[in-house]
């Protein structure tokens, strides 16, 4: 798999997806934070 491709994924699977997402809570916001790809793990 492209190393660099990956690193630029978009939240969601496309840029569209990733607008649209927002958190309504803390909960969902850490959630969203999880699946970012570019988020660096814990």
């Amino acid at each position: 798999m492209d190393r660099e491709r990956e690193q630029d994924a978009p939240l969601g699977g496309d840029e569209t997806t990733e607008d649209q997402l927002e958190a309504d809570n803390p909960a969902e916001e850490e959630t969203l934070k999880l699946l970012d790809p570019d988020s660096p793990p814990a």
